[in-house]
């Protein structure tokens, strides 16, 4: 499938912060309550950003939707690819754009370092995971999640969905010392997930989709409830999950 031009028909919503406005912050619950991937990707995120101090690096940062939930005393920084605004139509301030290879930053310069859904849209993995050892300070930790289940999106830079086996290899060859792979929920989290991406499809179609996804609407409740409470109870399977949450320190 080589030369692929850009496509994507039902591109992912906009990751943004909740920002101060009472709108702003619904619609930050409301994406959360309705996207069974972010709600996942937030339960293992939000305990370890709790805990950071000093310097914190986000790469592949977009909006920046989790910066608010840093402690005030964390000095951070957003990285982000130099082409983002060509390919995925967004720039924010305050950001350092890169070339997407090496990262311009000295050395062993951050205390923490952490990237959400954004590993799976880098073809040189690992290169990438040895550039984020590299200015991690020597005590230093990293946090990232990759999806597992999730479609063909941000077409054409979409390359890898990773197995536990995968990540670790990678992790050890960039330098890594010690690792924890996580699984963000189960076969019947995945289960309710795909459910949820046919109705949403069917909505965003033609007449005939839209009609047959309004009268599946009473579902799209049913199944956010047995997704949420899949990823409480952490009952299912976790051989078939969502994606990964993965912890790697230097």
């Amino acid at each position: 499938m080589t030369g692929m031009a850009p496509r994507d028909n039902f591109p992912p919503p906009s990751n943004n912060p909740p920002g101060a406005s009472l709108k702003g912050n619904l619609l930050f619950v409301l994406r959360i309550l309705c996207d069974l991937q972010v709600a996942s990707v937030l339960r293992k995120l939000v305990p370890w950003l709790a805990k950071r101090t000093g310097k914190v690096l986000e790469i592949g940062c977009g909006a920046q939707p989790y910066r608010h939930l840093l402690p005030s005393i964390c000095s951070y920084t957003g990285l982000d690819w130099e082409k983002a605004e060509e390919h995925f139509a967004y720039r924010a301030p305050n950001v350092v754009y890169y070339d997407g290879v090496e990262f311009p930053f000295a050395d062993g310069l951050f205390d923490s370092v952490f990237h959400t859904e954004v590993l799976e849209h880098v073809y040189e993995a690992t290169q990438f995971l040895t550039e984020c050892r590299r200015v991690l300070k020597p005590d230093g930790e990293m946090l990232f999640t990759v999806p597992f289940q999730a479609r063909f999106h941000y077409i054409p830079f979409d390359y890898w969905r990773y197995t536990p086996t995968s990540l670790e290899r990678m992790l050890l060859e960039s330098g890594f010392g010690t690792i924890e792979i996580i699984p963000r929920g189960n076969d019947i989290t995945v289960a309710a997930y795909k459910s949820l991406s046919v109705i949403f499809r069917w909505l965003q179609s033609g007449l005939f989709g839209k009609l047959l996804g309004v009268c599946f609407l009473p579902c799209v409740l049913l199944c956010l409830l047995v997704g949420h409470v899949s990823l409480l109870l952490t009952v299912g399977s976790s051989d078939d999950c969502l994606g990964y949450a993965v912890k790697a320190k230097v």
